[in-house]
């Protein structure tokens, strides 16, 4: 390559590091960056043009050193500079090659600068010839120009360092997915002599500093939670189970907010469809609208039928298609021209649900009133199983009786202003629907509107997914917060009601994730299990009126136990009751059934978390795992479950504390063999953390 070409190679170098320069750190950087990149890369160029004219060989610059450089420094040098106590403590007797001269140029720099200033040999020592004291300079300048272009582009060796703190906690949250900044307890990286703070020599570790570290990744691993087919972390530690509760509860709420189930979005969504051709869409298609509106390709459709291609003359369904001609046509591209209409729509259809949503009064029996744990939980089901039904005797028929008194909720309530509270709220909901003129059915037609309604409430459920009851649904301007909530007295309990946002809105890889979230619910914060053991030791809210023998902790969860528990109250119900025993069967059934799948679900999952395990470690040491750095990770494991008696989830724990302070993941090594250079300073420095 020629010198002139080497030249160019360079200033693309000069930048394209300015450019970083000014990308990462700013303008403000860029003088500095100049003095110690750009202007040596330049000389260092410019040095590459200057050996066109002068080319000087490792050969020539041998026997240069041997015929004028050792002669020279024997004759005018030696006096001072060799034996037991050289000047300046540098013997230069000891360089009898080109070799020994080239691993200590500096001194060598400074040879010729002595020489070119006459300082050297200093004043009253004999003086060399002019033309013999400039071979000497000539051949070190020599030297120079021949290891620039030897080594040109390369910066030499690069000290192994660890992670500046601002590297850590970008590290960091790019393991975990959440931004923790665990640095911030850490002191502020020092800068070296250059002024930089991402240098070998500058980014040591002390012992002082190595504990903070295993600090950090002590807090950081108690984020971390096991999952049906891994691990993930959280934003808060996951050591409690409150906070387990919060962070699995949090997803499906989250989920189900992110699901389009706004009545108004859909209608806006057809009516788009509808006049596709006067918004310039001509070629649009249901399911290209649903895209471009975001609401489920699956629904659309069925208010498109409902209000465009389906006729009716009486009922909700038929005052709702009149609402719907009642839009204003576009005149131009005007997309949001009918949205008021399509609220005044969705307000509708929301009041005639809730008014006619069918609910049901729980069973009870002498010992076992309406709030006992599995009668609350048999109405839950029931609502949830009926929510594209809807209440008959909500339909109010003219020349006929007024439907008698109905139940709206038997939750119970804490204190007197709560109870006064309760009444209120029902009976504003009572007024409510018994004065809502369009249940109003003229006389001898409820067969014709109940199946118009019926019609109605099959494409309008009174809700997708329930993210919240509390003890008094369908009220629910009292006792809120409870998020998942299956409604039960002064205990936790959750309760899955989402059926018609899997039936009506969700795709099968949506359905998909919405069961794993519920799995892992379970999974994560054993809800049914301690659901169940509340139940056991607090008489299980309404059921206390019958005696029965309580299990020990340790057992309660045998399927023995739960199933002696439901035969113990089966025997308590009178035969006329059939629907009070149904109500206990399915009730224990489905907690047995919950628990056991639990058990297994854990002993499958524990090889899949050692596999991510692994992962983590490659992901954490920037590289491919070694198969016996992958040996040496599951062996820690085991011996933390054997020797240390800790269960699987502390082991996974420990070991991800262990990766997190091993050299291989707190040191980078910039060099051009980075992978070999790892590989040995973990086997020489890796060590565990005593995380018990």
């Amino acid at each position: 390559m020629s010198a002139e070409i080497y030249y160019i190679i360079v200033l693309s170098q000069v930048w394209r590091r300015v450019a970083g320069t000014i990308r990462h750190t700013g303008v403000g950087a860029l003088k500095l960056h100049f003095a110690y990149v750009a202007i040596p890369l330049l000389a260092q160029a410019s040095l590459a043009v200057a050996a066109t004219t002068t080319s000087v060989t490792d050969a020539t610059l041998e026997q240069e050193f041997a015929r004028n450089v050792r002669p020279f420094v024997t004759e005018y040098c030696s006096a001072c500079h060799s034996g037991a106590t050289p000047a300046a403590s540098f013997d230069l007797l000891q360089f009898s090659s080109l070799g020994a001269v080239v691993t200590d140029y500096p001194h060598w720099a400074l040879v010729r600068e002595k020489l070119s200033a006459k300082a050297m040999p200093p004043a009253g020592m004999p003086q060399p010839p002019e033309d013999v004291r400039q071979k000497v300079i000539d051949w070190v300048s020599d030297l120079l120009k021949n290891q620039a272009l030897k080594h040109a582009g390369d910066p030499g060796p690069v000290l192994a360092r660890r992670l500046s703190n601002a590297e850590y906690d970008y590290t960091i949250r790019d393991l975990t997915g959440v931004d923790l900044r665990p640095a911030k307890e850490f002191p502020v990286d020092p800068a070296n002599q250059a002024g930089f703070d991402n240098s070998g020599e500058s980014l040591t570790m002390s012992p002082a500093l190595m504990s903070k570290y295993l600090d950090a990744a002590r807090q950081i691993a108690d984020h971390m939670v096991l999952k049906l087919d891994g691990f993930s972390f959280a934003p808060y530690p996951m050591l409690v189970e409150t906070d387990r509760e919060k962070y699995a509860i949090q997803r499906i709420v989250d989920f189900y907010a992110r699901q389009p189930t706004n009545f108004t979005d859909y209608f806006e969504a057809v009516w788009r469809y509808k006049y596709r051709l006067a918004l310039g869409e001509p070629t649009a298609t249901l399911t290209r609208v649903a895209a471009e509106t975001r609401v489920s390709p699956r629904y659309l459709p069925m208010v498109w039928q409902a209000l465009e291609q389906t006729k009716e003359d009486v009922g909700p369904l038929a005052k709702l298609q009149a609402m719907w001609r009642a839009l204003p046509a576009p005149k131009g591209h005007q997309p949001e021209l009918a949205h008021d209409g399509c609220v005044r729509m969705s307000d509708f259809v929301t009041r005639i649900r809730r008014h006619t949503e069918k609910l049901f009064d729980p069973p009870s029996i002498p010992g076992m009133n309406a709030n006992f744990q599995p009668f609350v939980v048999w109405r839950d089901r029931e609502i949830a199983a009926h929510r594209r039904d809807f209440d008959r005797t909500a339909l109010r028929v003219e020349g006929e009786p007024p439907p008698g008194d109905f139940i709206v909720t038997q939750g119970p309530t804490f204190g007197g202003g709560e109870q006064a509270a309760v009444k209120k709220a029902i009976a504003d909901y009572i007024k409510d629907r018994r004065t809502d003129p369009d249940l109003v059915v003229p006389a001898g037609e409820r067969a014709r509107y109940e199946a118009a309604f019926a019609r109605f409430s099959s494409v309008f459920p009174t809700g997708f997914a329930l993210p919240e009851r509390g003890r008094f649904y369908p009220i629910t301007t009292i006792d809120q917060g409870r998020y998942l909530g299956a409604g039960f007295h002064n205990v936790m309990g959750y309760f899955r009601d989402d059926a018609t946002l899997r039936d009506l809105i969700l795709d099968e890889a949506g359905k998909k994730e919405l069961d794993a979230l519920w799995q892992e619910f379970d999974f994560i914060s054993d809800y049914t299990i301690r659901t169940w053991q509340q139940f056991i030791f607090n008489g299980g809210g309404g059921g206390r009126g019958i005696t029965v023998e309580r299990p020990s902790f340790g057992d309660s969860t045998s399927q023995r136990v739960i199933f002696e528990y439901r035969d113990q109250y089966l025997k308590a119900v009178p035969p006329e009751h059939p629907e009070v025993t149904q109500a206990l069967t399915v009730h224990f059934e489905s907690i047995n059934s919950e628990i056991r799948w639990v058990e297994q679900a854990r002993i499958v999952a524990e090889p899949r978390h050692l596999d991510a395990l692994l992962k983590f470690a490659s992901r954490a040491y920037r590289r491919p795992l070694a198969k016996d750095e992958r040996d040496e990770i599951l062996a820690y494991y085991r011996e933390l479950r054997e020797k240390s008696h800790l269960t699987h989830e502390d082991a996974i724990r420990g070991s991800i504390v262990s990766l997190l302070v091993s050299p291989d993941f707190l040191y980078r090594v910039d060099l051009s063999d980075a992978g070999a250079t790892a590989s040995t300073i973990s086997k020489q420095q890796r060590g565990k953390p005593d995380v018990r």
